[in-house]
């Protein structure tokens, strides 16, 4: 089961999101993970408390001049530590350490994206190596073609995408001369 629904004693709905088909997110695979944790929340409506489009309510209100705590925002709040708490499930526990200061899945999101999808010069250059250097040798065909293709990927959501000439180049390359008869 991909969610469950939890009936609060306001009578307001929670989802628990279940992440466990969700690919555990390591240092080299942030471009699948991410596609799996959108459409997994996509399908639950829940996109907006990771990308903020859903706006955090105040924490109080006041009705009578007496200030309360905002059920709307203890809704939020409780949906929040939900998703939270499965996105924690759902990452390496290598790559955990970088979000020790997170409270929010908000936030958690947007660290992950400042790390792994925004280009710096030094990741660019470092994955442009790791291609150059990415030979077949042992490797089946398979496990070849799926290291290249996910730094291809992962250079394109750096915004530096290879031409599709240069990958083919790459690829030839890469092959033993077995392949290239």
């Amino acid at each position: 089961m991909a969610s469950e629904t939890v009936i609060t004693s306001d009578s307001t709905s929670l989802l628990n999101v279940n992440m466990t088909n969700v690919t555990k997110l390591t240092s080299s695979n942030f471009l699948m993970w991410r596609r799996q944790v959108q459409a997994l929340l996509n399908g639950y409506d829940l996109t907006g408390y990771i990308d903020g489009s859903i706006v955090v309510p105040p924490a109080t209100i006041t009705a009578n001049g007496a200030v309360t705590v905002n059920p709307a925002f203890k809704h939020w709040q409780r949906q929040d530590q939900l998703i939270y708490s499965a996105l924690l499930g759902a990452i390496s526990i290598s790559v955990q350490p970088i979000l020790s200061r997170t409270t929010t899945s908000a936030e958690i999101w947007t660290k992950l994206m400042d790390t792994y999808a925004k280009p710096s010069w030094s990741h660019i250059q470092q994955l442009r190596q790791q291609i150059k250097q990415w030979k077949k040798d042992t490797k089946s065909i398979d496990e070849f073609f799926q290291g290249l293709v996910m730094r291809f990927d992962q250079l394109a959501l750096l915004g530096k995408p290879m031409e599709s000439e240069e990958q083919m180049e790459v690829i030839v390359e890469g092959l033993s001369d077995d392949y290239k008869q």
